[in-house]
């Protein structure tokens, strides 16, 4: 674990209403390559050349290729965590809710000799980009590969631009090593949504007719957890004196 303070704190992560349905069936995670991920400064590491002692290029992409990761949050509720992962007018994603802890040993195979070296969760710091440049000037691939450990490398996948710092991103990682179980940039692991999640919460957007419905649907798929719509957008009833 990176910089985690409180393994036990609650972690939050909103799945399209298929890809949850897809957990329930499958019970598979889908951990993806960075290469995936849309902001182009989060592999800013993986994306690098090395050069060698007579100036050649050395390419560490076959490096990049054997990370995976999945991003959660320590928010609990955003209008811009649901207007970015539930857009357009279907508003049907799902909010899970776990722990930092119950996630990790999700992943965790404890029975692994190289698990060291493969499973890591790590809350995410946030930086400027001259901060991002000035560490890149002056490391070396051999301060971050020696000892030949993973937690340099992940901890370089937990560094993200300050405009981000609103998402309070935690991240759990993978680096597949042989035998390779990744494959079309994505790695598989169980996830027994019931038995790793606390409960669910539905697009506060959605009226109390579409969240029953879509409620009566996640039921019927096998959703145990407990299952409410987020309180975001309920208007309070005060009431004031007259005088």
């Amino acid at each position: 674990m990176l910089d985690v303070t409180d393994p036990d704190a609650p972690i939050y992560r909103i799945f399209s209403k298929s890809r949850f349905l897809d957990l329930l069936r499958t019970r598979k995670n889908g951990l993806v390559n960075p290469a995936k991920w849309d902001d182009p400064f989060e592999n800013f590491f993986l994306r690098a050349s090395v050069t060698g002692p007579n100036g050649e290029v050395i390419s560490i992409s076959n490096l990049a290729k054997d990370w995976y990761g999945q991003c959660w949050t320590l928010h609990e509720d955003t209008d811009a965590m649901w207007r970015i992962y539930s857009p357009g007018t279907e508003r049907d994603s799902i909010k899970v809710r776990t722990t930092i802890r119950k996630l990790f040993e999700s992943l965790y195979d404890d029975t692994d000799s190289f698990a060291a070296l493969k499973y890591v969760i790590g809350t995410v710091s946030y930086e400027t980009e001259a901060e991002i440049a000035a560490f890149m000037s002056g490391v070396t691939f051999q301060d971050i590969a020696f000892g030949g450990k993973a937690t340099p490398f992940a901890r370089l996948l937990c560094v993200k631009r300050e405009a981000f710092a609103h998402e309070k991103e935690v991240r759990l990682l993978f680096q597949d090593l042989d035998p390779k179980r990744g494959a079309n940039r994505v790695a598989l692991f169980d996830f027994d949504v019931n038995g790793i999640c606390d409960d669910v919460v539905l697009d506060p957007r959605l009226t109390e007719t579409e969240a029953a419905a879509l409620a009566d649907e996640l039921k019927r798929a096998g959703c145990t957890l407990p299952i409410g719509r987020s309180p975001l957008y309920r208007v309070p009833a005060f009431s004031i004196r007259l005088q």
